[in-house]
């Protein structure tokens, strides 16, 4: 099983705070879509887990739309949702994970996991790159369903272009 995740941070470096964790399951053979995961997090758990917060990146949360900045409010606890998503990856048996860049989300995840004492549930020769397919093939991901820098709707769209992506590579039972 595939996943799609994406995170959205105060940060842009492994050991940064994380907002929110959205991630869907996808087959980019088959060109199906699963089972989703979305979680708000507490900034204030991040604080505690010692994860850190860049002034920069706040800066560029204040332009962000309201729709977008709704994920900085509330949340769970960071090792809490850290926790159910290990459950929810292992209930799907989940192999690869996918990333919109090898060097953001999969890092800054990881680093998470650590720092609240939780075990990574991937292996690290199973990251995917989502940039790299897409610039192999000229998808780009649609973002024009759901509202950007919103966790979830961004894995969704990142996960349907990978679908398309691997179609136009003749690897999928789908038509590009």
């Amino acid at each position: 099983m595939h996943i799609m995740v994406d995170l959205e941070t105060i940060g842009t470096r492994p050991g940064s705070a994380i907002c929110s964790l959205g991630a869907v399951a996808f087959d980019p053979v088959a060109g199906t879509m699963g089972q989703e995961f979305y979680a708000p997090i507490s900034l204030r758990s991040c604080q505690a887990a010692r994860l850190t917060f860049d002034a920069d990146t706040v800066g560029w949360w204040l332009e962000q739309s309201e729709a977008a900045r709704a994920a900085l409010k509330g949340g769970e606890d960071v090792q809490k949702v850290l926790q159910e998503f290990q459950q929810w990856w292992r209930a799907l048996r989940a192999k690869f994970i996918w990333a919109h860049g090898a060097n953001f989300d999969e890092p800054l995840l990881s680093a998470a996991f650590r720092a609240c004492g939780l075990a990574v549930p991937w292996k690290y020769w199973d990251t995917r790159c989502t940039r790299t397919i897409y610039d192999l093939t000229g998808v780009k991901p649609d973002r024009a369903e759901g509202v950007h820098h919103n966790a979830l709707d961004d894995a969704k769209a990142q996960a349907r272009a990978v679908i398309v992506a691997y179609a136009k590579l003749g690897l999928a039972k789908v038509a590009a």
